[in-house]
């Protein structure tokens, strides 16, 4: 399917799901709802509220009902529309909620669990990055959207989310780097090596 028939159909589904069609709502919910729900959890991470991530999403496709069918016609694309909905919406949630977030107490994650797994880390070092930052690199990957398609979501111009993205790559290869092994005297006793 072209990237152009593939657009068309997101529009008639869009407008459709506007009018309240549900086979068309669940359609567009199956196209995007993990790469929504994955960059709502990133711009909540930062105050730690990744649970309320699919309410963030789930709230922000029934505005998209409230939407009016004219102005739905206009959408030229679906994808970074829809994520521009939901980055507002978690927008939202934040500075709603920052008040009780800042109350709770979070466990501190793998302490009991052994060593975190590398998506664990890697989840963990995305959330470290500048929130700036941070929204491009999910954007480009959880979300799947090119520069032009992230430029549009944030309001900002191309160069500036590849920059964005460059510095947060270089940042994920510092805090994701192996620590270099500490040069340790070696001794030698009965054939084998040890570390002294």
């Amino acid at each position: 399917m072209s990237a152009a028939v593939k657009a068309i159909d997101e529009r008639k589904l869009l407008v459709r799901m506007s009018r309240g069609h549900g086979p068309s709502a669940r359609l567009l919910w199956d196209l995007y709802a993990a790469r929504l729900v994955a960059f709502a959890r990133s711009l909540l991470a930062a105050q730690g509220a990744q649970q309320h991530a699919e309410d963030v999403v789930q709230i922000a496709l029934c505005k998209v009902m409230q939407v009016p069918t004219h102005r739905i016609r206009k959408v030229e694309a679906v994808g970074p529309w829809l994520f521009t909905i939901v980055r507002t919406s978690a927008l939202n949630h934040m500075r709603g909620e920052r008040r009780e977030m800042k109350r709770r107490v979070h466990a501190v994650p793998g302490t009991d669990l052994g060593p975190p797994s590398s998506f664990e880390l890697l989840r963990r070092a995305v959330e470290d990055l500048p929130s700036d930052e941070a929204e491009v690199v999910t954007l480009r990957h959880a979300g799947g959207l090119t520069f032009d398609q992230v430029s549009e979501v944030l309001a900002i111009p191309r160069s500036t989310a590849a920059s964005r993205y460059a510095r947060a790559i270089e940042r994920l290869r510092g805090s994701l780097a192996e620590p270099a092994e500490p040069a340790m005297p070696l001794k030698f006793v009965e054939g084998q090596r040890h570390v002294r």
